[in-house]
């Protein structure tokens, strides 16, 4: 088995994560759905040739040590590519996950054009937040290539794992991920006081995010993106001002009306037929209704409000509409999605 001939013809294929089983056939995700690829049913040879031929010796050890295993893969044919191993009923599977080398633009993603001034900005917090699988990475990295791109500034950068890597333009990026150039995300922001950033991008993380830091980071003057696993506007907010104790809060919303930029909440809707993939956005722009009402702590107010939050603010029944009616959604395919985001307000 040539791994990387598996994996170039994902990329051809315009897949996104190739998956590896023993006694299984290869799956190709594409458009967010999983299917079987016309390649024969794996064996434990095959899995063994792959770990040999993308592990060292010393990797390869590791793996059998702990059981999993996970790293990037730059610079080398046939693309970059992220690949986790892991054992499944003692035996292992991988997932390779295709990274793209070329960084989109804000325009090619169909970022809202009225959050754009947002990541201009040099001080508060401006937040990008959807679940898995939503485009919130590459969403990042538009948002710090346009930054690269235009501004003279130190952007410092944590997250786990790297997916990304920036040609240095205009303003200084620096890398740092976690577990292995910093490990504690506490120790990264503090980094970026001493160090003086005037970006401080705090990427997926995959575990707790420190709230308590960032707040603190923020009210003194210095700019975060920070990225959340959360969907939609009110639920972004309310994790972030309830993962304080009770005693906290109106201080925490006091600090995020003061320095809120905005908020932008990402999903990925796919057609029936799985063909394409359409982004749609429930966004968050600030003026003093929204200051008002998160200074107040009444999130919940905002929604009903949206009318009179900053121009370019929607909810995203709002934006399914407008794909709608432009055809770039089947309407099915959104009204599944409002279903679905309904449901995760309980």
């Amino acid at each position: 088995m040539d791994i990387r001939k598996m994996i170039d013809k994902v990329k051809v294929a315009g897949g996104t994560e190739l998956h590896i089983k023993v006694g299984a056939k290869p799956l190709m995700r594409k458009n967010k759905f999983l299917r079987h690829m016309d390649l024969p049913v794996l064996h434990e040879d095959d899995m063994n040739t792959l770990i040999k031929d993308l592990l060292s010796v010393e990797e390869q050890q590791k793996f059998a040590k702990i059981s999993s295993f996970e790293a990037n893969f730059f610079g080398k044919p046939p693309c970059n590519f992220r690949l986790t191993l892991f054992h499944s009923q003692q035996k292992p599977v991988a997932l390779i996950k295709i990274i793209n080398s070329k960084i989109p633009s804000l325009e090619e993603i169909r970022f809202p054009d009225a959050l754009v001034q947002c990541i201009d900005a040099r001080k508060g917090i401006f937040i990008i937040a959807g679940p898995a699988r939503s485009g919130i990475s590459t969403s990042l990295a538009a948002m710090v290539e346009r930054i690269n791109q235009q501004h003279q500034r130190h952007v410092l950068i944590i997250e786990d794992p790297i997916e990304f890597h920036f040609e240095q333009k205009r303003s200084r990026i620096s890398q740092r991920q976690f577990r292995k150039d910093i490990y504690l995300i506490e120790q990264g922001i503090n980094f970026a006081k001493r160090m003086d950033v005037d970006t401080l991008v705090i990427g997926d993380l995959k575990r707790e995010i420190p709230f308590r830091n960032i707040i603190e980071y923020v009210a003194g003057g210095h700019f975060v993106i920070l990225s959340m696993q959360t969907l939609g506007m009110v639920n972004t907010l309310e994790k972030f001002i309830f993962s304080f104790p009770e005693s906290d809060r109106e201080y925490v919303c006091q600090v995020l009306a003061e320095n809120l930029q905005g908020i932008c909440s990402q999903a990925l809707i796919s057609d029936t037929g799985g063909k394409r993939i359409v982004p749609v956005h429930e966004t968050l722009v600030m003026n003093n209704t929204a200051m008002s009402i998160i200074q107040k702590g009444k999130i919940s107010q905002l929604e009903p409000n949206i009318t009179s939050l900053g121009p370019g603010s929607q909810l995203f029944s709002q934006a399914v509409q407008k794909l709608s009616l432009k055809n770039d959604l089947e309407r099915a395919a959104g009204e599944d999605f409002l279903d679905f985001y309904r449901g995760t307000r309980g």
